[in-house]
Formats: structure tokens, C-alpha cells, sequence
């Protein structure tokens, strides 16, 4: 079925959407910013180019930031907008797009669905933002597509990977792989490839854990494994041992996360006081340091889906991360930030071809691309659905670093 068919299914959707907005309130702050022209925070909804001087005959090549900056999810929020910093800064220091000036507007979704669609209206509002990088979070990009969709504004998630994000529309674009190509993956990977036999699941019970988890089991079934047990916990839980000792009782030889790495992190250290010591499968949720911040010592030997591995002796690869810790104390980039940072510079790319500054002229340029683009998480080109099929990459995390695996796909 083609997706601009499965978009007439939308318009209930969009109804509900639209309904949601009469709450008053309160989806965050915005904020513009331009490499070397400072930050501005303004009231919601309004928007302050700090940069003088324009370019491109007074255009901006403006977007919109969608992401969690604050709340629990802010570590991911802060890796989002490290990756776009460095494309911003790259794109202004050469010249701009067709001369024009590079800019961002940012909206704090909290990775939450509600807020996720305030943010999605405040965005559309603002006439000059061309498309939107973001969502990072299924909820959030599942709950504020419609709206992007109905407006007409070209949304290019860089992590939201459930799969029915992709009948949102022909404007909601996506440069990561879906939980079904994902999961799918993950689960060859443990039987065939690791040859394990005996698994078991814990997942977070939102959008994207329960969609890799549901595609994950099926497939692990499908090559020969066995689900001997599957839990499931809720974003911000904190202790996870009822869950884990039903697990050790079915003695598996892997377990395969999915979820997120603050959560992740507990489950880990937790396992490791029950006795647990059994291999340990991150899906991507888990790609970050963060998660060696917080897991410490008990995620030493996890290993972990990613679409970004910042080991890898890639000139382009660590041109990004010499500068990303450069501007981030230190730490390395995860596939977040990597993820991000190519969005914008594939956008760039479309619209230094087109010259076209308006956001169905972008659209339109993403739906023409016939050639791959080359970014630093691997190859982009959108099938029919604006999927993308991307090799799967595996990390473990060694010595306190997250290298790439001895075994993958």
C-alpha cells in the first residue's frame, strides 16, 4: 500500500491531534541558535535569530530541533543537539547552504508524547523552519506525526524506529532502521550467529520497547530459539529484581534488553547481585557511554546493537569525534549525535542541489533521491515508505569503552 493510500487512515488521527493542542500549556522553551551567533530563549512558540546578516539573498536554511532537553531523557536530548551543533558550525564555516546562513530552533519534547505534539505545532508555526530533526523517541514521533503530516512540514527522524511511523505520511522521513529490520537482525545475530538457543526478554513496556521486543521474539523463534521468558518494566522503574529472578529461574543463555540505557544500566548492575552473569544483548536504546557511566563495572562484556561505532579508523568518522569531544569535555559521541549530525548535512546536501527553500520544495528533493548519501552512521537512500535499510553493527562494551564486537552480523 503506498503511503500516501495509508495516510486517508490518518485523518481520525489528526483529529484526536489537533483536539490534544486545546490544553493550555506548556510544551518547553524554544530556543534558535547558529553556530558563532549565540543562544537565544524566548517565549514558546517564538523564535529569535541570533546571527547577523543573513546570506542567500536574506534567506535562512532554518530547521526545527525536536528532542528531549530536559528530564530524564535530557542525556539524549544533549546528544541530538552535539550532533547538530558540529553540522551547524561545519555548514556556516563554508559558506552556509546556497549562501545562506544555518540555524536551528529547538523544542524540548521530553520524550514524551504529549509534549511531543506541542512541540510539533510550535514548529509548524514557525513559517521559516524547512523540516524538522527529531523526534528521537518513538512516543514522542508516533504522537506529533500527524501533525507534521497535515502541515506539510517534512520531519526526518534520526532514532524513532517503530514501525508504524512509517504510515505516518509521505512528509515523516526516517534515517534509521525500523525495530522489524532491527529486531529481526538481533535475533539471527544470538542464535545463528553467537549460537545461543535458550533467551529471554525484558523490555520496556513504551512504543519502541515493546515493538523490537515483539519483532526480536518472533524471529529468534523463526531461527531456531527458544523464548524462556519475557518481563517487561516501565520508563523511570527502579528496581528490577522481581523481573530478573523469574529470568534466572529459566536459566538463559542470553538476555536481550530493550529499552533504554538509564534503565538498562540498573538491570545490569542488578542481574550481577542476583547471580546473574548471563551474556547481555543491548538493542540500540543502550549505544552510549552514559550507560558505562551509570552501569559501571556490570556492563563490562554487554554487547549492543548500534548504527554509530566510534572505534572505527574512519577519517570522517574521527574528524566527528575529535570535534564532538572537543565541544563535550571529553566524551565520545553515540550513535544519537552521529545520527542527527547527518541529517542536517543530507538535507544540506538536497537543498545546495535544489536551491528550493520551502518545505514542500525539500519534500520533494528527499523523494527524488535516487543516489545514496554517505554519512558518518553509513549509507542513506529511503525506499518507498522514507525507511531506510542500513547495515546492523554490533559493540561491546571493553575496559570501559564501547568497541567494536569480535563477532557481527
Amino acid at each position: 500500500m503506498s503511503r500516501g493510500v495509508r495516510y486517508i487512515a490518518l485523518i481520525s488521527m489528526l483529529v484526536l491531534a489537533a483536539a490534544s493542542l486545546i490544553l493550555a500549556g506548556c510544551g518547553g522553551t524554544a530556543t534558535t541558535t547558529t553556530a558563532g551567533g549565540g543562544t537565544t530563549t524566548t517565549a514558546a512558540g517564538e523564535s529569535t535569530n541570533t546571527t547577523a546578516g543573513g546570506g542567500g539573498e536574506g534567506k535562512t536554511f532554518k530547521f526545527g530541533l525536536a528532542a528531549p532537553l530536559t528530564g530524564q531523557y535530557a542525556n539524549y536530548g544533549g546528544s541530538h543537539k552535539g550532533g547538530i551543533d558540529i553540522a551547524v558550525a561545519e555548514l556556516n564555516a563554508a559558506g552556509g547552504v546556497k549562501g545562506a546562513q544555518v540555524a536551528y530552533v529547538a523544542g524540548d519534547d521530553q520524550g514524551d508524547p504529549k509534549e511531543g505534539v506541542l512541540v510539533a505545532q510550535k514548529l509548524i508555526d514557525d513559517k521559516d523552519v524547512l523540516f524538522v530533526n527529531g523526534h528521537m523517541f518513538s512516543g514522542a514521533t508516533l504522537a506529533a506525526g500527524p501533525k507534521y503530516q497535515e502541515a506539510g512540514l517534512p520531519m526526518i527522524t534520526p532514532s524513532a524506529t517503530n514501525p508504524d511511523i512509517t504510515d505516518l505520511g509521505d512528509y515523516i522521513w526516517r534515517t534509521c532502521m525500523t525495530d522489524a529490520a532491527q529486531g529481526e537482525g538481533l535475533a539471527e545475530y544470538a542464535v545463528i550467529t553467537l549460537g545461543v538457543k535458550k533467551i529471554a526478554i525484558v523490555h520496556s513496556d513504551n512504543d519502541y520497547g515493546k515493538g523490537l521486543a515483539d519483532a526480536f521474539e518472533a524471529a529468534a523463534k523463526a531461527a531456531g530459539g527458544e523464548i524462556v521468558a519475557r518481563e517487561q518494566y516501565t520508563d523511570g522503574d527502579t528496581d528490577f529484581k522481581a523481573q530478573l529472578t523469574k529470568v534466572k529461574d529459566q536459566a538463559p543463555e542470553l538476555i536481550f534488553l530493550s529499552g533504554y540505557y538509564p534503565e538498562g544500566s540498573k538491570i545490569a548492575a542488578q542481574a550481577k547481585e542476583l547471580g546473574l552473569n548471563t551474556q547481555l544483548l543491548g538493542s540500540d536504546g543502550f549505544g552510549s557511554d552514559e550507560l558505562i557511566k551509570l552501569g559501571g563495572a556490570s556492563v563490562e562484556g554487554m554487547l549492543i546493537s548500534t548504527f554509530f561505532d566510534y572505534s572505527k579508523d574512519d577519517p570522517a568518522i574521527q574528524k566527528f569525534v575529535t570535534t564532538y569531544k572537543a565541544n563535550n569535555n571529553g566524551d565520545n559521541p553515540d550513535w544519537f549525535a552521529a545520527a542527527a549530525y547527518d541529517v542536517v548535512m543530507l538535507m544540506a546536501s538536497l537543498v545546495e542541489k535544489s536551491g528550493d527553500f520551502s518545505r514542500e520544495g525539500i519534500n520533494q528533493a528527499l523523494s527524488a533521491m535516487t543516489d545514496e548519501y554517505q554519512g558518518i552512521t553509513g549509507r542513506i537512500k529511503f525506499d518507498e515508505n522514507g525507511d531506510v535499510v542500513k547495515p546492523l553493527n554490533i559493540v561491546i562494551v571493553k575496559d570501559g569503552r564501547l568497541v567494536t564486537a569480535p563477532k557481527q552480523p
